[in-house]
């Protein structure tokens, strides 16, 4: 089962409400929750731990169409956090719920089986994308990823700079470098969306990166 047939499955157990939310929102911890798995309608979003000395590390970010908190139906992390980037639309699926259907349903049980197998992959994919190359490059990769019709909404420079695994600093500087260059422009209507100019980005992001536009 690949990955779109997988979700349509998955998302028929998904409450018929969904939670419209701003930038920077958090989710909670698992810990306190661990009752609901999330589906990423629009925005942006992150998973991430902090540190005793309140550092935030990211451990996987997340575009529309991708699923949030799948593996705690086998596991729990007391300091896993979700945090979106953008304004965000998510879909809570009841864990309890797909544990049920799996019982009694082997096309649920294959979606969950299929999703988690592209989680670990999705997952390393990014490490690799985000987490290998100049600091150019790795913003140039990620701005790709997370575009959605040559727009993006741009995380706050604290955000990015922990997604690429740079200072808050260097993401700001690199950021304007890109508008000076003409790689990223306002757009007039949305002032929180970035247009982008993929030629250019590509070129900053170097070798052929896979990252492919939501």
């Amino acid at each position: 089962m690949n990955k779109e047939d997988a979700l349509t499955v998955l998302e028929k157990l998904a409450e018929p409400s969904a939670l419209n939310l701003p930038a920077d929102a958090s989710i909670g911890h698992h810990a306190d929750d661990q009752s609901f798995v999330y589906l990423l309608a629009t925005g942006l979003a992150l998973r991430c731990k902090y540190t005793e000395d309140g550092e935030r590390q990211v451990c996987r970010v997340y575009r529309p169409g991708d699923l949030i908190g799948l593996e705690m139906l086998a596991v729990t992390d007391p300091s896993l956090v979700i945090e979106t980037i953008s304004p965000s639309m998510i879909k809570r699926i009841p864990i309890s719920r797909i544990r049920t259907a799996q019982q009694t349903d082997q096309k649920i049980q294959a979606a969950v089986m299929s999703l988690l197998a592209s989680e670990v992959m999705d997952g390393q994919q990014l490490k690799i994308s985000f987490g290998t190359g100049s600091a150019m490059r790795r913003i140039c990769r990620f701005l790709l990823w997370a575009s959605h019709k040559d727009q993006v909404a741009l995380p706050n420079r604290e955000k990015l700079g922990n997604i690429i695994a740079t200072t808050t600093e260097t993401a700001s500087r690199m950021i304007a470098n890109l508008r000076r260059d003409g790689a990223i422009s306002k757009n007039p209507v949305m002032p929180a969306i970035m247009q982008i100019n993929r030629a250019k980005l590509c070129k900053g992001a170097g070798d052929a990166q896979q990252q492919t536009a939501a």
